[in-house]
């Protein structure tokens, strides 16, 4: 029997449901906690199917960010701010039956000493088909996994990042013309991103404006953030200009020029 392995996590705020995996919530959860302390936390997963039994694992796995703003998943511990070392979940492994719920704990311990800033990690649920008892035949067997996002702020973490630049996309396949913006996380708190985008031709008219939809900014990342336009821009040369909100008082303005032949 093949198994194909499907991750479906995003960091946005999209609800973690899988078509043919579990549900899971709540997506995300950002825990403020001091040296030394810890919490307990609940997550609820469900087989929102109408038929069949699921049988699903916890796995734990740390994640950053590609220039592209893509996830990069990697084994607990990778990097100085996981904080998967912290986590313990229980339980581990166990089935669902369709429409069934089942309630997930886990335990956030962080250690004395730890320094301010933002820490994460994610708790996927991995979930296939359960194995009926007659053999497992020939087939294809699909995992998929879904995850909940955790992030821990210790202390007062600095929050705080800069626009470095520009990037036009014509569109192809499933994405459509978006302009993609340079963000720089210079802090070391974690960032939700959300804003503005608005594009200029020579004369100075507005020609296309775009919404940047809600997402995640790792602290010291250097990534993309898209901005999608409803049309692709003719041939020419362009000003840009683009507003983030990170929930702080100040806002993030950045401007810059495009060329698109």
């Amino acid at each position: 029997m093949r198994t194909i392995l499907a991750p479906l996590l995003t960091l946005a705020l999209a609800p973690a449901l899988a078509q043919t995996g579990v549900g899971v919530s709540p997506p995300r959860v950002l825990l403020p906690l001091a040296p030394g302390s810890e919490t307990t936390q609940s997550i609820q997963v469900d087989h929102p199917g109408r038929q069949g039994v699921l049988a699903v694992t916890v796995v734990l796995s740390d994640v950053l960010l590609k220039p592209d703003g893509s996830p990069l998943y990697l084994d607990p511990g990778s990097h100085p701010k996981s904080l998967t070392r912290w986590l313990s979940v229980t339980p581990l492994e166990f089935r669902l039956s369709p429409q069934g719920v089942q309630e997930v704990r886990y335990t956030v311990r962080v250690p004395p000493g730890t320094p301010e800033g933002s820490y994460w990690g994610i708790v996927f649920f991995e979930s296939a088909p359960a194995e009926s008892r007659g053999g497992e035949g020939i087939g294809i067997r699909i995992k998929t996994r879904v995850g909940h996002v955790v992030y821990v702020d210790v202390g007062r973490p600095a929050r705080s990042g800069r626009i470095q630049g520009f990037r036009y996309l014509g569109g192809s396949g499933r994405e459509g013309p978006q302009v993609r913006i340079v963000f720089q996380n210079t802090g070391n708190g974690v960032l939700r991103l959300k804003g503005r985008l608005e594009v200029r031709d020579e004369r100075g008219q507005v020609v296309a404006r775009g919404q940047v939809p809600e997402t995640a900014s790792l602290p010291g990342a250097t990534h993309e953030v898209p901005a999608p336009l409803e049309k692709p821009l003719p041939p020419g040369r362009y000003a840009v200009l683009a507003v983030l909100d990170y929930g702080e008082a100040n806002l993030v303005a950045g401007e810059g020029r495009l060329e698109v032949r």
